[in-house]
């Protein structure tokens, strides 16, 4: 089992072991044997800390350092305004996130399992929020509602780790709990997420204490705020719906998000706008756009594990054990990972695309390595926009160590120099085949530029 298999696995088995409450036993239940349960419950081997297990194991995946310790409630941004009537403006990009069919798990389980359950769920929530940089604001029975940005981060990356936890949650959800629960004899068909996501420029978003100092909360107002309620409501299950702030704020292309249509057969609705479609004092409607990210063809470029990407992608991401792909930035002489889609880069910044493989294997050298690079976004020219690109060939070599060392060099690698140039996600696909034309690698590295 992998290591994101078993996450949800860890995090029940701490909070299992850290319950007090009694178990109610019931000698007859049609969905499950309690006495079974209850003897899970008790073998179940300590776990580790529970409150940091599952950034731990994320924010190394996508490149970032230590732990956010942040607390649930108001955002260490706005503090100052607790209890006051002042009010400041600033950006957010806010999600919410539902748990779609727990409330039936309390007609078919024990309520002590049912509270075990559904504390590992929301605690997974808030972890992988907080594995990107995010900030919960509150727990609401099955939902959650987090904030991401900050003043000491850009607004275009506030986005990205948004959209990375959107997709790392329903990984999770599809690859850990599901499995999990079935694995229990849990009844899973109706279980998933639901999850609303939208950005609000410093214009559009307004911070301030709601209620009284001692009954209230400092919370954000604003078109966009309220939007990710809404699109939440919208949202299928195990879908992220993501609304027009966002998608215009950082060009998101086409090709990774989808019309959310309803209905059967002939009778497809396409809805464009956020439903009901309010209006303004005049009478004129909203029309507040949305779309619905693509999470198969988001997993493509995403930072998650290509072993692991493969398995959900099938013949799209193809990994290798003995060949890496990689992506650099090099800024003023200094060469440093960028890790794919995992925030935004600078204009005009000098990137160097790394394929490497081991030698001493059973491929068939020589390699034939194939990038192919698509721009997306409106600052892209007609001619290539959204359109992959002819393929740039390069070949890996066994190679002698030198004329008196008949051996060949362990590691043999190609690079293929580009630079950041239009605004918003770009990628970087790669293959590589054997000297029979056979394919052994497929993957992309998203791009994404301010």
């Amino acid at each position: 089992m992998s290591n994101i298999e078993s996450m949800f696995e860890d995090i029940f088995e701490v909070v299992s072991n850290r319950s007090s409450v009694a178990v109610a036993k019931s000698e007859s239940m049609e969905a499950m044997d309690s006495k079974r349960m209850d003897e899970s419950f008790r073998n179940l081997p300590s776990g580790p800390q529970e409150e940091f297990l599952l950034q731990d194991k994320i924010r190394p995946i996508f490149g970032k350092a230590g732990v956010n310790k942040s607390p649930i409630g108001t955002h260490p941004d706005f503090i100052y305004l607790e209890g006051t009537t002042t009010t400041q403006y600033h950006y957010v990009c806010t999600i919410f996130v539902d748990i779609k069919g727990s409330t039936r798990l309390s007609l078919l389980y024990p309520l002590d399992f049912v509270y075990k359950f559904k504390n590992a769920v929301i605690q997974t929530c808030v972890e992988i929020i907080r594995s990107f940089d995010g900030y919960v604001h509150r727990l609401m029975g099955d939902a959650v509602m987090a904030f991401f940005g900050s003043s000491s981060t850009e607004k275009e990356n506030a986005i990205a780790d948004a959209i990375n936890c959107s997709v790392t949650l329903r990984a999770i959800l599809e690859e850990s709990i599901k499995p999990w629960m079935e694995r229990q004899g849990l009844d899973a068909k109706d279980f998933g997420f639901r999850v609303g996501c939208d950005f609000g420029n410093d214009e559009d978003v307004l911070w301030g204490n709601f209620g009284y100092r001692n009954v209230g909360e400092v919370s954000a107002t604003g078109l966009p705020v309220d939007m990710a309620s809404k699109l939440q409501g919208l949202a299928g299950k195990n879908q992220t719906m993501l609304g027009q702030g966002l998608l215009d704020f950082v060009n998101w292309p086409e090709k990774y998000s989808k019309i959310k249509t309803r209905g059967r057969e002939n009778e497809i609705e396409n809805l464009l706008v956020v439903t009901p479609n309010i209006t303004d004092l005049d009478g004129n409607a909203l029309n507040y756009r949305m779309k619905q990210l693509s999470y198969e063809k988001s997993l493509e470029f995403s930072a998650l594990p290509r072993s692991f990407r493969e398995n959900i992608c099938g013949s799209l991401v193809k990994d290798h054990t003995e060949i890496d792909y990689k992506c650099f930035t090099v800024i003023d002489g200094e060469k440093k990972e960028y890790i794919s889609a995992s925030g935004f880069l600078e204009p005009n910044v000098s990137l160097v695309f790394e394929v490497q493989s081991r030698t001493n294997n059973r491929l068939r050298f020589p390699l034939k390595v194939v990038f192919r690079k698509t721009n997306h976004g409106p600052a892209t020219p007609k001619d290539e926009r959204d359109v992959e690109q002819e393929g740039v060939v390069k070949h890996l070599h066994k190679n002698r160590i030198s004329q008196y060392n008949r051996s060949y060099s362990p590691i043999s690698k190609v690079e293929l120099s580009e630079a950041t140039l239009y605004r918003g996600l770009h990628t970087m696909k790669c293959e590589v085949y054997d000297s029979n034309g056979v394919l052994h690698f497929r993957d992309w590295i998203g791009v994404m530029i301010k």
